[in-house]
């Protein structure tokens, strides 16, 4: 089940997201404690403000399963509002294997049914998993960028 995400959920998020950044889910910059701090401040934006910290819109979801959170995915707006960014996503991994990846993924596109927007990921070099989940969900790798990180598209 899908909720939105409150200040309450931070904790999760922001340990989930540093632990799957050492396994390279996320770029690993993310373990440099500026670039934690960074993290964390953009992260409590999102989830009190609903901003990232360039003034970008974001708000947060969290996935839970028998009322417990398992994952989450943070949406925003993409480069200069256009758009529809899946920014970030994880699943616990305790949860990994069981299908529960995909079907918050898949939660996420039919909220996005039939609004002609456009909606675009982008994917850490080594998150194989998360490659595989987003293309086999109907996203399509359109670019590898800076970080080497893999752009990828979704037609909605």
């Amino acid at each position: 089940m899908m909720r939105n995400a409150s200040p309450k959920d931070f904790q999760f998020i922001f340990n989930l997201v540093l632990a799957e950044a050492k396994n390279g889910h996320f770029v690993r910059e993310l373990l440099i404690p500026a670039a934690t701090r960074g993290f964390e401040i953009e992260l409590k934006s999102v989830l009190v403000n609903r901003v990232r910290h360039n003034g970008i819109q974001a708000y947060a979801l969290v996935w839970e399963r028998n009322s417990k959170p398992i994952g989450f995915v943070i949406m925003s707006a993409g480069p200069d509002n256009k758009g529809n960014e899946l920014w970030m996503s994880a699943l616990s991994s305790e949860q990994r294997g069981s299908g529960e990846g995909k079907k918050m993924v898949s939660e996420i596109l039919r909220q996005f049914k039939g609004k002609n927007l456009a909606l675009f990921a982008r994917c850490a070099p080594e998150s194989e998993a998360m490659f595989h989940i987003l293309t086999t969900n109907g996203f399509s790798h359109v670019d590898t960028g800076e970080q080497d990180s893999r752009g990828l598209m979704y037609t909605l």
